[in-house]
């Protein structure tokens, strides 16, 4: 029970972490910046809790190497939008 919640938790995560990149995405596009910086915030957040829940999650070495791959892959993108340009 408490596995099949956790992977779902995981699952609906990784959704609303690409659902937020791609609202990030056009925000920057129209130059709104309070959406942009809320977006910012939501995603860093997530992706720590993401990661908070993954490390203590019973998942098998391949799911595990599969979300660390998201989470660096994630990391990586949002370091790149928040870097003032």
């Amino acid at each position: 029970m408490y596995e099949d919640t956790t992977h779902q938790d995981i699952i609906h995560l990784e959704k609303d972490i690409l659902h937020i990149e791609d609202a990030l995405l056009e925000f920057l596009s129209l130059k709104y910046e309070d959406g942009i910086k809320k977006s910012l915030q939501q995603l860093e957040s997530n992706l720590r809790y993401l990661s908070i829940l993954a490390n203590g999650a019973p998942i098998n070495k391949k799911e595990d190497r599969k979300i660390m791959d998201f989470l660096r892959i994630h990391y990586d993108y949002l370091q790149k939008l928040s870097v003032p340009a």
